[in-house]
């Protein structure tokens, strides 16, 4: 039954904390209510800024930057080759002229003589309309008109006494012409339209006034520029990469047109049809972007669901968390810390117009107190349910992710052997991590807030948190009744006023509460178990024994047994009161509940087997009761290594004080002290299995053999005469 109400009372907490979650997600940190709108709807109300936004007009600004890439004229590049081409077309016209003025043709003869000689050929000269008429028929005069060809011919016949040089020098000018063209590039878009320009506006020549007299000067220019047309080639090559690389750099150049809303200005008013600057505004205003009720409704399975799995976790890994209810209260504590920090920080960030605030996230606090008062395992979980829980809150991935990191990384820098004096110089180290954080983020989500903004405030924010949980952990462990590694290290501090006490007090038993330790911290570290705690319980275990000193065997070198003088039953009463005596002087000297457990269960319920052995001898009916320990039976596994480790010490005293010691004598007390106490049943509330206590056996078996080791006996220096 009393397992079940121990469920049923975490499963409490559980519940409590998860409703706590839940409320402070939608309730203390509300997020703005979906408003289903679309560009071109009518509002549904009237709209104002509650901060200062500026918004980009898309549409203006598009098309601005395409009229900029229009503007841009397209790159081309001039094939030098062409020119060559276009000269011997040019050429190849006016040998085809020249070649035109006469024709060859072979002379017929009836003479069988002749017939049988070297043919004879004939040059005739041709008539003006038969040179034209050979011209005509040639494909490179395939668009060149009539009258252009009967100049050609004229001037050419004009040539044929070889006084005058007018083709040639025709010839020369078309192609200087046509040269100057194809310099300016052509290209092939154009390429017609160029041909037209050049007959329509033929180039000016630069000829001998006496060829004028023979042609007139527009006559020859015309027939020039249709010359130039028809060999007219593009030598434009369009450059598309480096076009498009202009057009780029001039889409770039051109600034975002901006619209201002400044805080409290009307968005929009009730009725107005919405643009796209308004959709644009009231999104990132958070008025489209909020939670529905579905949302926070679906949140709820989700956030107990995280709960649940925590609560398995715990239990089926028998964390330490699981059977102390105050640890496990902290845990959930800061799991609803953390929330509300990821949360707090998402709503204020919305409200705002500083983009570092989202950066600034004090999540580190959290990390610190539970890597300090917990333990490695439970950060790690603190940290994966506050990231679900951020999640199903509605969180940003960023912002999770540096949640979730920011938790960790103070178990980096922390460890249970850290001091608090390593502690303050920790601190500065876990408060430099932030920043990286940040702009791991930052990089992450290709943000365009100010950087160097972020990451001084991300380092000023952690600081103060991470000093902030330096300052609150004292005072945490008292409200939540915990015992952190610092403050276990600072119990097994010989300086520590109570052990100081006990060393002035009672030199013997501080030695032996010393051994204990020793024994105690190895066995508890070889299963897993609390070594710092184990050690502590040691040191502290036999506290009262500083009320009578000499009343314990350990302290009474140079003195008498005083037990000698009293009956068994008043000896085992001065025993037994060591246990009251030292629970209160562990309250006296502020020592943690969970270490003077270790006074109270030390000796668990055990007979005093020495004076209950004396007093059965003076009176048989004697009951065992009478003579049992006043304190509990081991409920954890520190406080059942204690106990084994305190007898044994003790047992070992006493008998390798007059024989010498080996192993297997060793081993012998060992299985004597634990059959002991597992048959009187004092571990039977202890949480260790059997597998468990035959490792604290070993541990127990090397520490002891290295203690009570067999030395080597020195011969006697003995003064030569």
């Amino acid at each position: 039954m009393n397992k079940y109400v121990l469920h049923l009372k975490k499963i409490t907490y559980i519940l409590l904390f998860s409703s706590a979650v839940w409320f402070t997600s939608f309730t203390i940190f509300p997020e703005n209510q979906v408003i289903k709108l679309e560009v071109g709807d009518k509002s549904p109300t009237t709209f104002s800024a509650p901060r200062y936004l500026t918004v980009i007009d898309e549409d203006k600004t598009n098309s601005l930057k395409d009229e900029a890439i229009n503007n841009v004229a397209p790159v081309y590049s001039i094939d030098t080759s062409v020119a060559t081409d276009m000269v011997d077309g040019i050429t190849e016209m006016f040998l085809t002229v020249i070649k035109s003025r006469t024709e060859e043709i072979l002379e017929q003869s009836d003479d069988e003589e002749l017939e049988q000689s070297e043919p004879n050929l004939i040059i005739i000269e041709l008539t003006k309309s038969e040179q034209i008429q050979n011209i005509r028929s040639s494909l490179l005069f395939s668009t060149i008109s009539t009258s252009a060809i009967e100049v050609l011919v004229e001037i050419s016949n004009t040539d044929k006494n070889n006084e005058t040089n007018f083709l040639t020098q025709i010839e020369f000018e078309a192609k200087k012409k046509a040269n100057e063209f194809l310099s300016k590039g052509v290209s092939n878009e154009n390429l017609n339209q160029q041909r037209q320009s050049i007959v329509s506006n033929p180039p000016t020549l630069n000829l001998p006034s006496e060829l004028y007299a023979i042609v007139p000067e527009a006559r020859i220019s015309s027939t020039v520029g249709e010359i130039i047309a028809e060999n007219l080639i593009a030598n434009q090559k369009l450059e598309e990469e480096l076009w498009n690389e202009q057009k780029d750099k001039a889409a770039e150049a051109i600034e975002n047109v901006t619209i201002q809303f400044f805080k409290d200005e009307i968005i929009v008013s009730e009725g107005e049809i919405i643009n796209e600057v308004i959709f644009q505004a009231l999104n990132e205003l958070g008025f489209l972007s909020g939670e529905s009720r579905t949302v926070q409704t679906a949140a709820i399975p989700i956030i107990f669901a995280v709960f649940l799995v925590l609560y398995i976790l715990l239990w089926r890994l028998r964390d330490s968390i699981w059977a102390n209810d105050n640890e496990l209260l902290l845990m959930l504590t800061l799991i609803l810390i953390s929330s509300i920090f990821l949360r707090g920080v998402s709503y204020f960030s919305q409200l705002s117009d500083l983009e570092f605030i989202q950066y600034s996230l004090p999540i580190s606090f959290v990390g610190i107190l539970s890597v300090t008062l917990l333990n490695l395992r439970a950060t790690l979980i603190l940290s994966l349910s506050s990231s679900l829980l951020a999640l199903a809150g509605g969180g940003s991935v960023g912002l999770v992710a540096l949640g979730a990191l920011g938790t960790i990384v103070p178990a980096i820098f922390l460890s249970e052997e850290t001091d608090r004096s390593l502690l303050r110089e920790r601190i500065v180290y876990i408060s430099l991590t932030q920043p990286l954080l940040a702009f791991g983020v930052y990089f992450f989500l290709r943000d365009d807030g100010n950087l160097t903004q972020i990451l001084i405030f991300s380092f000023l924010i952690a600081l103060v948190a991470n000093l902030a949980a330096l300052s609150l952990t004292s005072y945490i462990e008292s409200i939540f009744r915990l015992t952190s590694g610092f403050k276990l290290s600072e119990l097994a501090d010989r300086n520590h006023p109570a052990l100081r006490h006990l060393e002035e007090k009672a030199l013997g038993t501080f030695n032996h509460s010393l051994v204990v330790g020793t024994l105690a911290d190895r066995a508890a570290n070889k299963i897993g178990a609390n070594s710092q705690l184990a050690r502590a319980m040691a040191y502290y275990h036999d506290l009262g024994k500083t009320m009578n000193p000499t009343m314990f065997v350990e302290n009474q070198i140079g003195y008498t047994n005083p037990h000698d003088r009293l009956l068994p039953s008043e000896s085992a009463n001065i025993i037994k009161n060591h246990v009251v005596d030292g629970v209160k002087l562990a309250k006296k000297f502020k020592i943690p509940e969970i270490v003077y457990q270790g006074i109270i269960e030390h000796h668990g319920t055990a007979v005093l087997r020495y004076f209950y052995e004396k007093e059965k001898l003076v009176n048989p009916n004697v009951s065992k009761e009478e003579f049992r320990h006043l304190g509990q039976k081991p409920t954890s596994k520190e406080s059942a290594i204690l106990m084994l480790a305190d007898s044994l010490e003790a047992a070992c005293r006493a008998i390798f004080m007059n024989e010498d010691a080996d192993e297997k004598k060793i081993s012998n007390v060992i299985e004597e002290i634990f059959n002991e106490k597992i048959s009187d049943g004092q571990l039977s509330n202890a949480p260790i299995t059997f597998k468990e206590l035959d490792t604290i056996k070993e541990s127990f078996q090397v520490s002891l053999e290295g203690l009570y080791h067999q030395r080597v006996l020195y011969p006697e220096i003995t003064e030569e005469e």
